[in-house]
């Protein structure tokens, strides 16, 4: 069986722990900036669909969809000065 894929979903919008659940498998985290990050494995492109349906159903504006190196999965964000508000 092939190996998950690491990937940095951004959204518009804090999410709030309510959604953890949604995004069952993803860390998410809250940006100073005032978007979401969604991080972690992702099994195949069948199951990335089902997640962004997930943030389309929520009406969530999706800002971008990367894979990002197993090595450092959990956020590097793009500006030094942004810090991660991990929710889970």
């Amino acid at each position: 069986m092939d190996k998950p894929t690491f990937y940095q979903i951004r959204v518009k919008g804090h999410l709030d722990e309510a959604l953890v659940s949604w995004f069952e498998g993803l860390i998410i985290s809250n940006q100073e900036d005032g978007d979401a990050l969604l991080t972690g494995p992702i099994q195949d492109q069948a199951a990335l669909h089902g997640i962004l349906n997930r943030i389309s159903n929520l009406g969530l504006t999706l800002v971008s969809v990367n894979v990002v190196p197993k090595e450092d999965p959990e956020d590097k964000p793009e500006d030094d000065n942004e810090q991660p508000n991990l929710l889970v």
